[in-house]
């Protein structure tokens, strides 16, 4: 049986290899491709602080999520399909590595995420990602 999230080191393990799928994702290529470019080094510790605060209320993150997605979405239009396969690779990752309910917050909290980044920058729901999202 697979431990929970329990702190900052399982918070960085699972960014760690949930972007070393994604940032060689054929599907999350175009979007990826400057931080594949620029490395996890500068980018990792400012998720690492967005998730201790989604997970644990750390109070770690103190940007603006959507407004990064939203400089992103200008340069790599983000469509649910991206969406979709981001929740996909989150959920999965997370599954791989870990278990318990800060493992499931986690994961729940992805899909609020992905669901609300495409509503705001697309400006309609999706419904693949609805589906995923409810299940």
């Amino acid at each position: 049986m697979a431990e929970d999230l329990a702190g900052h080191d399982d918070v960085e393990l699972l960014l760690w290899r949930f972007y070393s799928k994604a940032l060689s994702d054929p599907i999350l290529a175009e979007p990826f491709a400057e931080l594949r470019a620029n490395g996890l080094r500068s980018h990792l510790p400012v998720m690492c602080d967005f998730w201790e605060t989604a997970l644990f209320r750390a109070g770690l993150y103190h940007r603006n999520a959507l407004t990064v997605h939203r400089e992103l979405h200008a340069r790599h239009p983000l469509s649910a399909r991206h969406f979709v396969r981001w929740l996909t690779l989150w959920t999965e990752t997370i599954d791989e590595l870990y278990e318990g309910p800060y493992a499931e917050r986690a994961k729940a909290q992805g899909g609020r995420i992905a669901k609300a980044m495409h509503r705001r920058l697309a400006g309609v729901d999706a419904a693949e990602l609805d589906a995923l999202v409810a299940c």
